[in-house]
């Protein structure tokens, strides 16, 4: 079967890319063909010069795309521009990421709900998020249009617990699936041996000086080194690795000794390569989907906030993880997240 993904994926973002990467290689799995499809979405407007610190980074990703991307539509710039000349394909897939997020989605968010295609071509989702804990009303979409949106899906699974109760609010049931790129125990091709590198690996989205300052003291007390990944960010006594690919950026967590975090994905990579690591909340209201799945594998409690004092942190930091046990819900999780692909696309 043909299935056309719409998703997050042309962005220079770490999880985006990997998510599509890891959804692309599940579908090609269990022996269909997946193809992305191009919506052109508004790039954040930036000064010359952080376009240009900006520029290496992108090359990175667009070689990585290049490699791994291979079937992809052409460019779409509207909702209007799908409806009028959809994709062919047996089935239209919406997920993962934050594909029902209208904070980010905006002016396309009708298009992420699939309001458009051929009456044959049957629309499913796999681990779409909110990625928020309630749905707000929308500019962008009316609550009725939702629901009748979400009428025309053959199926619905989501990333989220929240989401599950979001959709009930819509009258519709669904289930929740593992994010995708937990939908395999590691990825060799990408990273392969990681090393055991005396590190501590920072991969922050949202950066205050008082996180810093804490990490810093933190290495001091642990005597290892502190790296900061994925970010320009350049600050005294903490080193630097940028700009990375997609596989390295992988590569240093699986490496590192501890991780501290506040990113979905970051979290996700320190969990499929058994890392000890604290989730550093920098903005509360981007911890919904952390909280669900740490809640799935009983490490809730390694969500921590830049506020607590570091003595905290560090001793979250020195609890053992039981991955006997996180293993083993993955195990079954995972068996049954690709149970669901098996069964709606057939």
């Amino acid at each position: 079967m043909k299935v056309a993904l719409l998703t997050y994926w042309g962005a220079d973002n770490y999880g985006a890319t990997l998510q599509a990467y890891a959804t692309i290689k599940a579908l090609q799995e269990i022996g269909h063909e997946a193809q992305l499809i191009n919506l052109l979405i508004d790039e954040p407007k930036r000064s010359w010069i952080k376009n240009l610190l900006l520029y290496p980074k992108h090359l990175k990703f667009n070689s990585f795309r290049k490699q791994y991307f291979t079937s992809v539509t052409s460019p779409y710039i509207s909702l209007k521009e799908l409806q009028n000349n959809p994709p062919q394909a047996d089935y239209y897939m919406v997920g993962s990421d934050q594909t029902w997020n209208p904070d980010i989605s905006k002016d396309k968010t009708p298009v992420f709900f699939l309001d458009f295609g051929y009456k044959n071509v049957k629309k499913i989702t796999y681990a779409a998020s909110f990625g928020k804990d309630k749905w707000e009303t929308s500019e962008w979409i009316s609550d009725t249009e939702v629901q009748q949106l979400l009428s025309q899906f053959e199926a619905i699974a989501v990333r989220e617990n929240t989401g599950v109760q979001i959709l009930k609010r819509f009258g519709v049931n669904s289930i929740q699936v593992l994010d995708p790129v937990l939908l395999f125990e590691n990825y060799p091709e990408l990273v392969g041996k990681p090393q055991d590198n005396p590190e501590i690996i920072l991969y922050k989205l949202v950066n205050t000086n008082e996180f810093y300052e804490k990490a810093k003291i933190i290495g001091h007390q642990f005597d290892l080194k502190v790296r900061s990944i994925g970010s320009i960010r350049r600050v005294k006594g903490i080193k630097c690795a940028y700009p990375e690919s997609i596989p390295a950026w992988m590569n240093r967590i699986a490496s590192g000794q501890y991780v501290i975090t506040d990113s979905f994905h970051g979290t996700v990579i320190s969990l499929l390569y058994e890392k000890q690591f604290v989730v550093c909340v920098g903005n509360p209201k981007l911890v919904t989907r952390i909280k669900s799945l740490l809640s799935l594998v009983g490490l809730e409690e390694r969500i921590m906030n830049v506020g607590d004092p570091v003595e905290q942190i560090m001793q979250m930091m020195k609890k053992p993880i039981d991955y006997n046990k996180v293993n083993e819900i993955l195990a079954s999780e995972r068996n049954k997240s690709k149970e669901y692909l098996k069964k709606i696309i057939i």
